[in-house]
């Protein structure tokens, strides 16, 4: 059973596809037919600056389409209303961090402080151009990030 809150709720297609546990599955679709969770799209604008946003960072290689999809919703809805996103996952708080959009984690006690890296092939130097790259598509080495501030 979700709690009631006097906030607004969203999340993306992308989000509520990767949902695959039956019983979080059905209430995530029940609190959307109840209009609790608004499933929003961002546009295609915004997923360019949330993932320019994510590579200037360091952080496009740890950082997901859903996760790119969450970021880039954030950057639509802060034009409109204060926005906080909930969030565990530390690559996406520094993201937003770094946007100046507010987060909330969850289980974890979330971040400290922000920072920025460098991501790239030691062996080529090529550098992460798609999310979550692991593996350098150049020449087959791992991707590296080295903290830069």
């Amino acid at each position: 059973m979700l709690p009631s809150y006097r906030f607004d709720f969203y999340t993306t297609s992308i989000c509520v596809g990767e949902v695959k546990d039956q019983e979080n599955r059905e209430a995530l679709l029940k609190a959307v037919d109840l209009g609790l969770v608004k499933v929003v799209e961002p546009g295609s604008e915004y997923l360019r600056k949330a993932t320019d946003a994510a590579r200037i960072v360091g952080e496009l290689s740890k950082v997901s389409e859903a996760d790119l999809s969450v970021i880039a919703l954030a950057l639509k809805l802060s034009q409109e209303t204060r926005v906080v996103v909930l969030t565990d996952d530390y690559s996406v708080q520094n993201v937003l961090y770094q946007l100046g959009i507010g987060f909330k984690p969850v289980r974890t006690s979330g971040i400290k402080s922000a920072f920025k890296y460098r991501e790239y092939c030691p062996t080529c130097g090529y550098v992460p151009g798609r999310p979550g790259e692991k593996v350098c598509p150049v020449c087959g080495s791992p991707i590296v990030r080295v903290r830069v501030s």
